[in-house]
């Protein structure tokens, strides 16, 4: 619930302004004649003082409107300088410790639109200040005392996404004494990451698995951590401070009985490819996803599963039930964050020659046969023999204008291949390996792994706009590139060719834009607040985005936003309640016809539908959600949205000032 709390103030009594011209030192002084507007000041309706001073911001500058509200009885004040966006607060913060309601003052840039872009004609400037404040006065003759709008806000957060962002920002949660649910889709956690190969981790190169790991552990032993895998959001409602949310858990059909014997695994009779090891061998449908995975348990698939039972039989603890149903579950939370991480592309078949080829493999494929704890034990054996020469293909999927593709960069994916290359020269220092790269984009600490490839003779060549071609002769491959450098056709002889692939928004964002409220940008992935400013807060206040969510990021950057996104959601987690500007539209139900116009066009999925009683609809405004842009307020046919602070009675005066009526 929501209510309003503030100053009060009386609408009936006799308007009294007050008009005050800042001289901003010689940034509005050096232009326009600060005298001349105080005398003009003073002859508008309304007006009963009207004064200058060097730096009305300044302590001395807020003393002078404080002691003239209570010697002149002011109940509105205009105040001439700087932009809003510079001083309003401070302003409202002055009026009210006068006692006088803060939106009864308003602010006008005479700065920033008149003696700044009209420095070369000080008397327009001028003339134009005298036009500013008029409009002013008529404006705040008309405003209304406001107040600020109070939300309860509930002291527990929902982290959707179990990856490296995910896991970080509950972990720093909970640790700030926050209780956290941990909503992961699949059957554990770790996203990603579980199936990288060696990673820098905490001063180690480790496994990914590994780093996953130790980041379970400190889950596994966190009780103010609740999580829920296999489990997906499917309601999502209130707004920021208190979000009605429901969580459908999917059946494992495995419980906490089980203790991990794998007789269960010996008598399955189906087999499938294993998507944690990206299809290079098979699981079976009841399956471990790898070994530390949480919860330590193993889970039944039932899309490959035929529930013939032979498990059931088998399991010694009886932790096996195939009946298990989908069930729901209801919570109540004040901050959100986003860590639904992303896919990772997948090339078309026949494209560069994959599916064509055993020996034509992904970047993601490769990790794993060369990780310790992969399906060939750390062993480079692609159809069963070790490659001598290796050709990886850059930007596959990414930085093109093909139908399948992407045209943004992945940024990650020459770091990771570059990383791989230097693996494999470790293990096989008389491997010919061949980077064909469109640009190699590398930065940071990560420039060294460039310098790296070169001193370990990792040959590059560079292709242009003509993507290389793969060809498979007599079961050989072949990759045909006009290299740029040479300006000539070489065709490269490869055992092996890996495909260096990017990341691509998960398939299921448009649904979760649409259930979570928050935007996306062009290409797919959510959107930020503001990218450079609030990198980790969506256009919905109270939701928060962390990892590739929002875009291509190193495992680094995906552990920082995850800790950034927690340390934005602990500053409103801590407060018991909040308060929101109530510069806010407003609907007249009884003009509304329900039309759904504001719905479709409020960027911040403030508004919604509402059924009356004999079945019409009318709209209806979120006051915790809505930003007070107005897009509503000018598309409504009917009229029937208002903005408090900016009504006709308000705005309507100010233009016809303009004209001197």
């Amino acid at each position: 619930m929501s209510e309003r709390v503030g100053v009060s103030g009386s609408e009936s009594e006799e308007i009294r302004i007050g008009v005050y011209v800042c001289h901003c030192g010689l940034n509005i002084a050096g232009v326009i004649d600060v005298k001349e507007l105080v005398e003009y000041a003073k002859t508008l309706p309304n007006v009963v003082v009207a004064k200058e001073y060097v730096f009305m911001c300044s302590a001395p500058g807020q003393n002078l409107i404080k002691e003239d509200i209570e010697q002149y009885k002011l109940n509105r004040v205009v105040i001439a300088a700087c932009g809003p966006e510079m001083h309003e607060p401070t302003f409202r913060a002055a009026v009210s410790e006068a006692g006088l309601n803060p939106f009864l003052i308003d602010l006008i840039a005479i700065r920033e639109g008149s003696s700044w872009v009209h420095y070369d004609n000080p008397k327009a400037a001028t003339e134009k200040a005298k036009d500013m404040i008029r409009m002013s006065v008529a404006r705040v003759r008309n405003l209304e005392p406001l107040e600020k709008i109070r939300g309860e806000v509930v002291h527990r957060a929902l982290v959707v996404g179990g990856g490296v962002a995910g896991i970080t920002a509950a972990l720093d949660l909970a640790n700030r004494g926050f209780e956290v649910h941990l909503v992961e889709k699949k059957p554990t956690l770790g996203g990603h990451v579980a199936s990288m190969g060696l990673l820098n981790w905490e001063g180690r190169r480790v496994s990914g698995r590994e780093m996953v790991k130790s980041l379970l552990d400190r889950i596994n032993g966190n009780p103010r951590i609740i999580v829920h895998t296999n489990s997906e959001v499917v309601g999502v409602d209130g707004s920021i401070g208190s979000f009605k949310i429901t969580v459908k858990k999917r059946p494992r059909y495995v419980n906490e009985n089980c203790n991990l014997c794998g007789k269960c695994v010996e008598v399955c009779p189906v087999s499938v490819p294993n998507e944690y090891e990206y299809g290079i061998n098979e699981r079976k449908a009841i399956y471990l996803p790898f070994l530390g995975a949480y919860p330590a348990r193993y889970v039944i698939d039932p899309s490959s599963c035929t529930f013939c039972g032979k498990c059931v039989e088998v399991c010694p603890v009886n932790a096996i039930n195939l009946k298990e149903k989908d069930e729901e579950v209801s919570l109540n939370v004040g901050a959100i964050i986003m860590a639904v991480g992303h896919d990772d592309y997948e090339p078309a078949i026949g494209e560069y020659g994959y599916s064509l080829s055993p020996r034509v493999i992904t970047l993601n494929q490769l990790k794993r046969y060369l990780s310790d704890d992969g399906p060939t034990r750390g062993k480079l054996l692609v159809n069963g023999s070790e490659p001598k020469r290796i050709v990886f293909i850059s930007c596959v999927g990414s930085l093109s204008t093909t139908p399948h593709a992407n045209q943004y960069c992945s940024r990650t994916c020459c770091m990771a291949a570059l990383s791989e290359m230097l693996h494999i020269k470790s293990k096989y220092p008389d491997a010919s390996i061949f980077y064909v790269h469109k640009d190699v984009r590398v930065y940071g600490k990560d420039e060294k792994l460039y310098w790296d490839a070169i001193e370990n003779s990792i040959k590059f060549v560079r292709f242009d706009e003509e993507a290389p071609k793969v060809s498979i002769e007599n079961d050989e491959l072949y990759v045909e590139v006009f290299e740029t450098t040479l300006q000539e056709r070489i065709s490269i002889p490869a055992d092996l060719v890996v495909l260096v692939t990017g990341m691509t928004p998960i398939k299921e964002i448009d649904s979760v834009r649409s259930l979570f409220k928050v935007g996306c940008g062009g290409d797919g992935f959510l959107k930020e607040l503001h990218l450079k400013l609030n990198p980790v807060e969506s256009l919905t206040g109270g939701i928060y985005l962390a990892g590739t969510a929002t875009g291509p990021k190193s495992v680094p950057e995906s552990v920082i936003t995850g800790s950034a996104a927690a340390a934005k959601a602990s500053i409103l987690l801590v407060k018991d309640q909040i308060e929101v500007e109530p510069l806010i539209a407003e609907v007249d139900e009884n003009k509304c016809s329900g039309c759904g116009i504001c719905v479709s066009l409020c960027p911040f999925n403030a508004i919604s539908i509402q059924k009356r009683d004999d079945g019409t609809k009318y709209s209806k405004i979120d006051p915790m959600l809505c930003e007070g842009c107005g897009t509503c307020v000018a598309a409504c046919p009917s009229a029937a949205i208002q903005q408090y602070g900016y009504k006709d009675k308000q705005i309507i005066p100010q233009i016809l000032a303009i004209f001197g009526r």
